[in-house]
């Protein structure tokens, strides 16, 4: 994942973006901070699949939970 700088995002990083993505609402300026391409593949995630996002220091994997938040494990 390459974040808005150019520059690959760790992990922790990751996480702090689905955090926000979890808490924040769309025109907030945090949520601008998110990498357009995250919030892709966020959006396009369903209830109870699972995706995997390469990142600086290895793989996060993504799941939609039922209450339509993400997970980042």
């Amino acid at each position: 994942m390459i974040g808005n700088d150019g520059r690959p995002v760790s992990k922790d990083e990751l996480r702090r973006h689905v955090a926000v993505y979890n808490g924040q609402p769309r025109g907030s300026k945090d949520f601008a901070m998110i990498p357009r391409a995250l919030v892709t593949v966020l959006d396009g995630l369903k209830p109870g699949k699972t995706g995997y996002v390469k990142c600086l220091d290895g793989q996060v994997q993504l799941s939609r939970r039922k209450d339509n938040s993400v997970s980042a494990g």
